[in-house]
């Protein structure tokens, strides 16, 4: 219909790439085709190449998604010089697209992170509103992880680039409470900028692609010989920000005093082949590594477990919401969360009594919470309970995307 508003897209993954940012901006862009003719721009899929991506057309149609995909450079990711040249190229792809024809609103996700400022110069060209949707928190995020002196110059020039980002967005999409309290932190002495342009939308899971199933049913359970083994399932990017010695230190420990118990990671990223080696040096035989799985997988990975993993360095808290926290809840087991006390996975764990939140470092707090799962299989199963109803009531997909349609219906309607 010609009187639809138009919604462009811009992000760097999308469909078929199986990134959770990906499928995270692919279910958005295809739960708003109902009421906005919804273009995205984004690249060729890269982050676990195949033949089948290779052969991505340049324009197609997913879901009712127009796809128009741009040239960059596709180097090696993991040496961060090439990957800052991939971002690079691909902002100044996204920005000529953008130059070529008039847009109605435009919706960025902070992922690569110099990606929004082509929103903003559309928005200083042609006053094309945008909504700047924050994956992580730019420099926080990089300086948090120590690969960025929060002194020097890149610091500092990056955060003003952030909050003149944060000041021209008709609004700025948040994953947590954390996240927002962080944002109007580095925006308070900014009196051109609102506060009430700062939103708060988590991020989701579907409730119809992972469901809760008997640990007997999953097929990677039986392929593990995990079936009597009491098994915690790290499922995702094993990264720069992710926790996971905690808990391999508390199944080690757990194991040497006799009980039964498995922690199965599953994925890869930046700190596996540390964390392998550690497991190899400190001769620790309860933790098992399986290679990233395709994504009809996830949820047999997911309900091959007791219990899931949730991870997060303090130093990220607010700076980033790890979206394992969703899928987690939908497999409908307990979640065991290692984060800093202010992280927002630590507030739903709890406000859901859907598991067990301990800081990270803390083996025998871990242990404790492993080990009542254990002794008390009914504690775990009403958790577990929980944990599945905290996603249907919160975070499923069908209440965020609803979220989405009102913010931008009431950006589209200033236009109209």
């Amino acid at each position: 219909m010609a009187d639809r508003p138009r919604l462009t897209v811009l992000t760097e993954y999308f469909h078929p790439e199986e990134a959770a940012t990906a499928r995270l901006l692919t279910d958005l862009a295809a739960g708003l085709t109902d009421e906005f003719d919804v273009e995205v721009l984004t690249g060729w899929p890269s982050y676990h190449p195949s033949d089948r991506d290779r052969s991505v057309p340049r324009a197609s149609c997913h879901e009712g998604v127009a796809v128009r995909r741009v040239r960059s450079t596709r180097f090696d990711k993991d040496r961060l010089p090439l990957r800052v040249l991939n971002w690079l190229t691909f902002l100044l792809a996204v920005t000529a697209r953008l130059l070529r024809g008039s847009r109605e609103v435009l919706l960025v996700v902070s992922n690569p992170p110099v990606l929004p400022l082509a929103a903003w110069v559309e928005k200083r060209l042609h006053g094309t509103p945008y909504v700047y949707l924050v994956h992580d928190l730019y420099p926080e995020f990089p300086v948090a992880l120590d690969l960025l002196d929060p002194d020097g110059l890149v610091a500092r020039v990056w955060g003003r680039l952030a909050e003149a980002l944060y000041r021209d967005a008709d609004r700025v999409v948040v994953l947590g409470e954390s996240m927002r309290e962080r944002v109007l932190e580095r925006m308070a002495d900014d009196p051109a900028f609102d506060p009430e342009s700062v939103v708060v939308v988590h991020n989701w899971e579907d409730p119809s692609f992972v469901e809760p199933k008997p640990k007997a049913d999953s097929a990677v359970a039986a392929e593990q010989g995990l079936e009597e083994v009491f098994t915690v399932v790290y499922s995702g990017n094993v990264g720069r920000f992710h926790e996971l010695r905690t808990t391999v230190d508390a199944v080690a420990e757990l194991e040497r005093e006799g009980r039964s118990i498995r922690l199965l990671v599953v994925g890869e990223g930046a700190r596996k082949a540390d964390l392998r080696e550690y497991v190899r040096r400190e001769g620790i035989g309860s933790v098992t590594f399986l290679p990233f799985q395709p994504i009809e997988r996830v949820p047999e990975t997911l309900t091959a477990g007791d219990a899931t993993l949730v991870g997060v360095r303090p130093a990220v808290a607010g700076a980033c919401v790890s979206s394992k926290l969703y899928s987690s809840l939908a497999a409908g087991r307990p979640v065991l969360a290692v984060t800093g006390r202010e992280d927002d996975v630590r507030r739903v764990v709890e406000s859901c009594d859907c598991g067990a939140w301990v800081e990270p470092g803390d083996v025998a707090g871990a242990k404790s919470a492993l080990r009542s799962w254990m002794d008390e299989p009914g504690r775990a199963s009403r958790q577990g309970a929980n944990a599945r109803r905290c996603l249907e009531e919160r975070f499923a997909r069908d209440r965020a995307i609803e979220a989405y349609r009102d913010l931008l219906r009431s950006i589209t309607a200033r236009g109209r």
